[in-house]
């Protein structure tokens, strides 16, 4: 029998590496982050003398670092709280999927009391929050992620951060409260003595540029890939390398500096010596993200696909084109995930463009897409919408990029004219709408050939 497809042996990762390029990977060192690190770290020390936490807010836009921080550094108060005996209790809670203040604090009771009061009225549910609180004591930092998801129900964000002040809880405990939040509008909506009593320091995360972005990927792909290791600069302008123990990252690193009598801080890492990665595909990974979103989680995407694709062809090196190639399949993916989360009319309207191109037409006008438009909205017994409003969610198709837009320079009664075509295959167009649930009795099929023009 061959070398199975699923051998565990790999020409391109090490044992394990791929670990550290996935999402849920919680780095122990962010160098890039240390201001950001120090802001919050000022917020929490008060909690490392026995008493209540400053309520902080961490902002910015996707894959900036931030829950990385924040669990980075509760981390590291956890364990000098145990080493002082001191009466802390943490609590990371993802606000994913919670709408409301209501689910929230049944969330938070059966984090800290292990019962879930839902169904009791709010009132009920606060004071079985306030009752789980008394009964863990000390000091509580509640992590809110992903805390823009509540929206403008800020009942609980106003009375967690009060609840000493109210006496809702005992004396000898101290509430507080770090929200993490990718949307930078969202807490100038919140009501505002919610957000003066929730927000004593707030701490912004700025997008990484490339040279971050370089450092960041660098360091991770020292412990992903086979024969990589770091590269560093010494205060002298001597470089020297590093290589990475998978058992002891972060001791086998600093056992190097030591060896060198230097301190690793006053060293510049310039990059990595890899036998499986060409010297472009860092460079490469760190500028696609940082012209698109400045993203870390973006730039280990596109080296774990590189990877992944270079792996898939047999080759033993990940080069330039491979990273090229995976950018492309993200941005696809990107794409698809965009046309998964239209509303009903942007499916509508997708559908219709999807529908004539797939009857052999291009570059089709407002016109004829509204007459297939109209078409499926009595298949599907949707709101039929006027044809200027129906072009309007076309012209949002062509900003996400879904489709593309043309304007010529007037329509027929002196107006505005535009063509519309996919800027996706038909075909993938065609299998997420017929993921639909709306569409379920939709014959895109029989559609078609229906408007096939003899």
């Amino acid at each position: 029998m061959g070398r199975s497809p699923y051998s565990t042996t790999s020409e391109i990762f090490a044992m394990g590496g791929e670990g550290y390029l996935k999402e849920d990977h919680t780095p122990s060192t962010l160098p890039e982050r240390r201001d950001e690190i120090l802001k919050l770290r000022r917020s929490l020390k008060p909690a490392a003398r026995g008493v209540g936490a400053e309520n902080a807010f961490l902002s910015g836009k996707a894959g900036q670092g931030k829950t990385a921080a924040a669990k980075a550094e509760l981390a590291e108060l956890e364990a000098f709280a145990d080493a002082e005996g001191l009466d802390l209790t943490t609590v990371l809670f993802s606000c994913e999927g919670i709408t409301s203040s209501y689910t929230l604090a049944c969330g938070l009771c059966e984090e800290l009391g292990g019962t879930n009061p839902n169904g009791h009225p709010m009132q009920k549910v606060l004071d079985h929050l306030w009752e789980a609180m008394n009964d863990v004591g000390g000091t509580i930092i509640i992590v809110l992620d992903e805390i823009d998801n509540l929206g403008t129900d800020d009942k609980i964000l106003y009375s967690l951060p009060r609840a000493r002040d109210k006496n809702y809880v005992n004396d000898d405990v101290y509430p507080s409260v770090i929200g993490i939040s990718n949307d930078l509008q969202w807490r100038d909506n919140l009501d505002p003595a919610a957000k003066d009593s929730l927000y004593d320091d707030s701490i912004f995360f700025a997008p990484y540029d490339a040279n971050e972005l370089r450092d960041i990927l660098s360091r991770r792909a020292s412990k992903a890939f086979r024969d990589t290791n770091l590269v560093y600069e010494d205060p002298d302008g001597k470089s020297f390398t590093v290589s990475v123990d998978l058992d002891s990252v972060d001791g086998t690193i600093d056992a190097v500096f030591d060896t060198r009598a230097v301190d690793r801080t006053d060293c510049t890492l310039t990059g990595i010596d890899s036998a499986v990665l060409s010297d472009d595909v860092i460079p490469l990974c760190a500028a696609y993200a940082a012209q698109d979103k400045g993203s870390a989680r973006q730039a280990i995407k596109y080296l774990r696909k590189a990877a992944a694709i270079a792996e898939s062809e047999d080759d033993t090196t990940v080069l330039g084109d491979h990273v090229r190639m995976a950018q492309d399949e993200a941005e696809r993916e990107l794409i698809i995930e965009g046309m998964e989360q239209l509303t009903t009319q942007g499916h509508l309207a997708l559908a219709a463009v999807t529908i004539l191109e797939l009857a052999g037409e291009s570059s089709v006008r407002t016109r004829d897409v509204y007459e297939v438009y109209k078409s499926l909205t009595n298949d599907i017994d949707a709101d039929q919408l006027a044809q200027r409003r129906m072009r309007d969610h076309l012209i949002e198709l062509d900003m996400l990029s879904i489709i593309r837009a043309r304007k010529s320079a007037s329509g027929s009664v002196g107006g505005e004219a535009y063509t519309f075509e996919l800027r996706v295959e038909p075909s993938t167009a065609l299998d997420v709408l017929e993921a639909v649930s709306r569409f379920n009795d939709v014959d895109f099929n029989m559609m078609t050939k229906n408007w096939l023009r003899e």
